[in-house]
């Protein structure tokens, strides 16, 4: 095995499928930190994620493990909670990661997508319970611009504790 010298931090990227061309924003946003200013600390913020909602269904032991390994989880969401709420389930496990000082979840960030016009209370609702979730930052955006801002500025922000806290002995 090839040994590459990184301190590897995982991400997990989880956005149900209509908000693909936002989960690439996300991706690229996270790329650029690692290639200014964590590749050169010798640091890489991976990304795993979904790449189709129907893996939510078919493989959900394997996405919940995979959730537990990561330090950091973004939430990208506009109106509903994807496929059988199953983006629900995994949102409070890493919330529930998040508490546990066992494993290595740092953060656990939401992405709200704006919804001007919504009117229907059920999606109002599910925008509210995200919005009021303690101790989770909630990002709302409405163009790509600024969804890829806010994603760079948390990046940076976890590479910067990462440096910190490696001066001070500390793992991620």
């Amino acid at each position: 095995m090839w040994k590459h010298g990184f301190d590897m931090h995982s991400v997990f990227l989880s956005a149900p499928g209509d908000l693909e061309r936002e989960r690439e924003t996300c991706r690229n946003a996270i790329s650029e930190v690692n290639a200014s200013e964590a590749m050169p600390g010798k640091i890489l913020l991976a990304t795993l994620g979904l790449t189709n909602d129907s893996h939510i269904v078919d493989y959900r032991g394997a996405v919940a493990d995979n959730i537990r390994q990561c330090a950091y989880f973004l939430q990208i969401f506009e109106d509903d909670w994807g496929p059988k709420n199953l983006f629900r389930k995994m949102f409070y496990l890493a919330l529930e990661c998040r508490d546990d000082t066992a494993l290595p979840m740092r953060e656990v960030i939401v992405f709200l997508k704006a919804a001007p016009r919504e009117t229907d209370p059920e999606i109002l609702a599910f925008r509210r319970e995200l919005e009021e979730q303690p101790n989770v930052r909630v990002f709302c955006f409405d163009k790509a611009e600024s969804l890829r801002e806010q994603v760079e500025g948390a990046a940076r922000e976890w590479v910067r504790a990462i440096v910190s806290n490696r001066g001070l002995g500390a793992e991620d």
